[in-house]
């Protein structure tokens, strides 16, 4: 991270040291990939198809949290009159119910990682298309991610995320139009 923002550092030096010598003015832009995301009808298409695969998930994980919670309030009522065989036995229970709860969570966590990755990746090709287009046509040196420790300020008149929404959300109304 450190290496990335001394890259930065020292291009940004390179392009206003440039600048001054070659009297040419060099451009940059940024935009917000997760606002592109929140603000395109082709993001926000994608984050509901992926809502709808979560809810039967969290339906599944919410059962199997309630169940341990049951087991748990059983163990604590009757651990005063259950033989030590049977506390052993529930506590048994109930730690592989938490072992299964846990791997549940990690297998559903990846399984939507890949699904929002699946969703969400026509949507990445197109924004790299356009931010691509628009750093060509308007000359742009470079044009920057937002988040991710990359960019710590830049004014609002370099912000690139409303014109690649809108060419997003245009090009998305004439495919969904051609199908």
């Amino acid at each position: 991270m450190r290496i990335l923002t001394g890259v930065i550092a020292g291009l940004l030096f390179l392009a206003v040291s440039t600048q001054v010598w070659a009297a040419e003015v060099i451009r940059f832009g940024f935009f917000d990939k997760q606002a592109i995301v929140d603000r395109s009808e082709m993001g926000r298409e994608g984050l509901e198809k992926l809502r709808a695969k979560m809810v039967p998930i969290r339906e599944k994980l919410n059962a199997a949290r309630q169940e341990v919670a049951e087991l748990e309030a059983e163990f604590k009522q009757k651990e005063l009159v259950w033989s030590n065989d049977v506390k052993q036995a529930k506590v048994q229970e109930i730690r592989a119910k938490k072992v299964m709860l846990r791997q549940g969570v990690d297998q559903a966590n990846r399984l939507l990682a890949g699904q929002e990755r699946e969703l969400l990746m026509p949507l990445q090709k197109n924004v790299v298309e356009i931010v691509a287009r628009i750093g060509k046509a308007e000359g742009y040196a470079m044009i920057f991610e937002l988040g991710d420790g990359g960019i710590w300020y830049a004014p609002d008149s370099l912000n690139l995320t409303e014109r690649i929404v809108q060419e997003l959300n245009e090009f998305y109304a004439g495919e969904k139009a051609t199908q």
